[in-house]
């Protein structure tokens, strides 16, 4: 065995291609295929994955020489002076040495500059990885340090990319989710990867030597933590999922919500779905639907499939039990939270 494991070598070629800007999915593709480019940044807040990230390139590290090419700096606790030097340096019995530096966004304007300065002719025995929760796009070093690294955005994943990771993940350790379960879990639990990932793993120890997790094994074993927002109550509302949608309105007055910014938050979405609905049959495009609606154009499928779920004959039933409902908070000695759920059961429970 060589100075530095198997792994390492490989993962450390030099000459590897970079790409300027890539996900962390590209990333492991890029690192499993071609190795570890020379420089690295990781931005963003997803930080499980950047963990995940870090454990995938530092588990290959040889313990017999760790000690001597492998270094952890933290931008609030060092100067750019310091992390230059190290990484200028030759490694001690080894081709290549890894520097991390963390919280990179904490360093002095110099620290930024000579950090800079160093990437635009980086030590070809040294792979530097970078990492920062957000920079300021317009800092003419950050824009220096992203264009001489492999930059990769670590971004919180969509509602609709978290199952995809949760098969990926347990498909890496060697078993399977229904889409069932998958849906369960992240009602359940959430966007959270970090939590996901302890609850998948709490189901796992309970498989019983089984290797594909059903809907029953999540019923089984994970609670109800998520934290809802009224975006999700929404969703179920206009998905017309009346158990869901109670479940989560529930939690939400438990928890302070506003009555009447509830209310008002799903008179505007009710409204935004009408008016989705004539567009459609007015057979506008996606860009235009957007515009007339008032929401980015990456929610318009959904809210478009949401919207077909309501006759224009069941739209003025709940505009109709939206006016009452708010008369009712205004009015009425009747409790807020039963106002608010007999509304949603008038509303969801229309042919």
């Amino acid at each position: 065995m060589g100075w530095f494991c198997g792994n390492f070598e490989n993962c450390f070629r030099k000459g590897v291609p970079q790409k300027s800007k890539m996900n962390y999915s590209e990333f492991i593709s890029l690192l499993e295929k071609k190795g570890l480019p020379n420089s690295v940044f990781f931005c963003g807040s997803e930080d499980f994955l950047i963990e995940d990230c870090l454990q995938r390139i530092t588990h290959t590290v040889d313990p017999a020489t760790r000690d001597f090419n492998f270094d952890v700096y933290y931008g609030s606790q060092v100067d750019g002076g310091k992390i230059v030097d190290t990484a200028s340096a030759y490694p001690m019995l080894a081709e290549s040495r890894l520097v991390i530096v963390k919280e990179v966004n904490k360093l002095s304007g110099a620290g930024l500059e000579a950090l800079a300065k160093y990437l635009e002719r980086p030590s070809s025995t040294t792979r530097l990885v970078l990492i920062a929760e957000k920079i300021t796009a317009r800092n003419k070093s950050w824009t220096k340090i992203k264009s001489n690294t492999c930059f990769v955005e670590f971004k919180q994943l969509y509602d609709n990319q978290v199952m995809s990771w949760m098969k990926q993940y347990l498909r890496g350790r060697g078993y399977e989710i229904t889409s069932d379960a998958s849906i369960l879990v992240h009602s359940r639990v959430g966007n959270n990867l970090r939590a996901i990932a302890n609850e998948l793993n709490k189901i796992l120890l309970n498989l019983n030597g089984e290797k594909r997790i059903a809907a029953e094994d999540v019923q089984r074993v994970v609670g109800l933590s998520r934290t809802f927002s009224v975006f999700h109550l929404t969703d179920a509302i206009g998905n017309r999922e009346i158990e869901n949608a109670l479940q989560i309105m529930s939690k939400m007055l438990d928890s302070g919500e506003s009555h009447t910014g509830m209310l008002a938050m799903i008179t505007r979405h009710f409204v935004s779905l009408l008016v989705i609905k004539g567009a459609v049959r007015q057979k506008k495009s996606d860009n235009e639907i957007a515009a007339l609606a008032g929401i980015a154009p990456y929610f318009v499928k959904k809210n478009k499939t949401m919207a077909a779920k309501y006759s224009f004959r069941l739209f003025e039933n709940v505009f109709v039990c939206l006016l009452e409902t708010d008369l009712k908070l205004k009015t009425s000695q009747q409790p807020p939270k039963i106002a608010l759920q007999t509304m949603l059961v008038q509303i969801l429970q229309q042919d």
